[in-house]
């Protein structure tokens, strides 16, 4: 049985956002809305059914969704033939064509994100904060949110509701929000989480307009770039917010055609033969030397590797010449080794002992005792031994006679 309490257990009005629809006007023009529509409908907050009592009317299959449990008996009761359900509408499954409601202020973009990834609904017909409704409707410019899905969606703004058609009164107004799904986007539902990252990169990107912020996230050529911006009647100075969806769509679809065409076919990263132009004409740097060093030594060990499948030893004999070592010539050259960059230095650990062996009858205090009469030699003293400044000639006393 269900708990008779005037409180729900998940909170009062203010947790849970009610703000009951009262305006007479308000609920004929949100039926009207619904009237236009087709198919069995699903109200969102149902409430006192202020707005549930016109959708009964129409006389289509209908499904109300309510938190407070406090207020199932009365619906169940008033809409016998309405489908209750007591459930959360961030969980819940949105699986009726006509989505109705009078959002809690406070949820609007949780509800709007998860009602807009879900896919069987066709419209909805909403009543939000006015300012959330306006910037969705892009009414003074769009929002990232808007831009992100006016591919896929119709955003429309019906109209303002003052803040004393509710009971309690809220701080703020509302608007009704129309979203309808279109038959085809104009960007593929494949693409979609690509077409999301662009938008988003966008809108976060640094640069003065839409000119500089694309071409610091270099998708394309200069040239391509503006082309394509002129094509779709996209000012250099025009903000992300100022964009329609139309002119959204033809630039990412145009800008990601173009980056797939410079692509390489394989699949690798291609090294633009530019850079090995400027590290030839470079000359002899220690860099490129250690470049030359290492493809030489990665030759060799692919020849020695190769010589050992064709049948010869893979630790063939050693070669007499590094690349960058000249040859010993001479009778030397039979009896001294030559030192190459992959042979251990022989006696080289008998060496480093020798350089750090400390020498004889040198204190360990010398360095620093050096350093201090090389300081007082050039005139540097302790802040504790500050010698004393002459005095000026003006503050002299005066000669008598």
């Amino acid at each position: 049985m269900r708990p008779h309490s005037s409180r729900s257990v998940h909170g009062g009005r203010h947790e849970l956002g009610q703000n009951f629809l009262r305006s007479s006007t308000t609920i004929a023009t949100i039926a009207d809305l619904a009237r236009a529509t087709s198919g069995p409908i699903m109200e969102i907050g149902p409430g006192g059914g202020a707005v549930t009592n016109e959708l009964y009317r129409l006389g289509r299959p209908l499904t109300l969704v309510e938190l407070d449990e406090t207020r199932l008996d009365h619906l169940e009761d008033t809409f016998p033939r309405a489908e209750v359900r007591h459930a959360d509408v961030l969980t819940t499954r949105f699986d009726r064509p006509v989505i109705v409601g009078n959002l809690p202020f406070h949820l609007t973009t949780p509800i709007l994100r998860r009602l807009l990834r879900t896919g069987r609904w066709q419209q909805a017909i909403l009543l939000t904060q006015w300012e959330v409704a306006r910037k969705r409707a892009g009414v003074g410019g769009s929002t990232m949110m808007t831009a992100q899905w006016a591919p896929w969606f119709d955003f429309r703004l019906a109209g303002r509701v003052p803040a004393d058609a509710f009971d309690p009164k809220p701080s703020v107004d509302g608007g009704i929000l129309t979203i309808d799904r279109c038959s085809t986007g104009s960007v593929p539902d494949r693409k979609r989480a690509d077409y999301h990252r662009f938008v988003h990169a966008v809108f976060t990107g640094r640069g003065r307009g839409m000119k500089g912020i694309l071409s610091k996230m270099s998708i394309t050529d200069q040239r391509t770039l503006h082309t394509t911006m002129d094509r779709n009647d996209i000012r250099g100075n025009a903000l992300p917010k100022d964009l329609t969806p139309d002119q959204w769509a033809g630039l990412y679809s145009e800008l990601a055609a173009g980056s797939a065409e410079q692509r390489p076919q394989d699949g690798r990263k291609s090294t633009p033969a530019k850079t090995d132009r400027k590290n030839s004409t470079k000359g002899r740097t220690m860099r490129n030397d250690n470049r030359r060093n290492a493809a030489k030594r990665s030759a060799n060990t692919a020849e020695r590797s190769d010589k050992g499948r064709n049948g010869d030893p893979v630790l063939g004999p050693l070669p007499s010449v590094t690349g960058d070592l000249p040859a010993v010539a001479g009778a030397d050259a039979a009896e001294k080794p030559v030192i190459t960059g992959e042979l251990p230095i022989v006696g080289a650990e008998q060496a480093t002992e020798k350089l750090q062996a400390s020498i004889p009858g040198a204190s360990p205090k010398a360095k620093s005792h050096d350093k201090g009469n090389l300081q007082a030699e050039r005139g540097f003293m302790n802040q504790h031994q500050k010698p004393q400044q002459p005095q000026p000639k003006w503050n002299l006393p005066r000669r008598q006679g």
